[in-house]
């Protein structure tokens, strides 16, 4: 899994650092018509607030998913729930049919610490 730390430029409203990586995730549609749907997806970028996600599933705006990210030792996944705050449909058709940004919800600090540990979003990273 390549990781790259992304600047954040003049015009992005971003607030929280994010980490650009490309790497399998499962995840589960948990709104009510569609509840227990699951789902492969390609994790595109992560912040402590949300991600990027490109998959070939279709799901709507407003729609509550869970994303399941796995630890750097591969010994357990952590499930992050989170509400599809856009879609668009992707350019890399490869990578998946639709892009989709997830904004995290219920975020507790084993949470954080989770990205901070495995997904490199510690609050004071150090430079190479």
């Amino acid at each position: 899994m390549k990781k790259n730390i992304r600047s954040q430029s003049k015009n992005n409203k971003r607030t929280n650092r994010r980490v650009v990586m490309v790497k399998s995730v499962k995840g589960n549609i948990l709104s009510p018509l569609r509840e227990g749907e699951t789902f492969r997806a390609q994790l595109i970028n992560v912040s402590s607030t949300g991600s990027q996600i490109y998959s070939n599933k279709s799901i709507e705006n407003n729609s509550m998913i869970s994303l399941e990210l796995g630890s750097l030792d591969g010994s357990h996944n952590v499930s992050y729930t989170g509400k599809v705050v856009w879609a668009r449909k992707n350019p890399m058709k490869s990578m998946g049919r639709f892009a989709y940004g997830v904004n995290f919800e219920a975020m507790t600090p084993e949470h954080i610490e989770f990205l901070e540990t495995n997904y490199s979003l510690s609050e004071n990273p150090t430079e190479e």
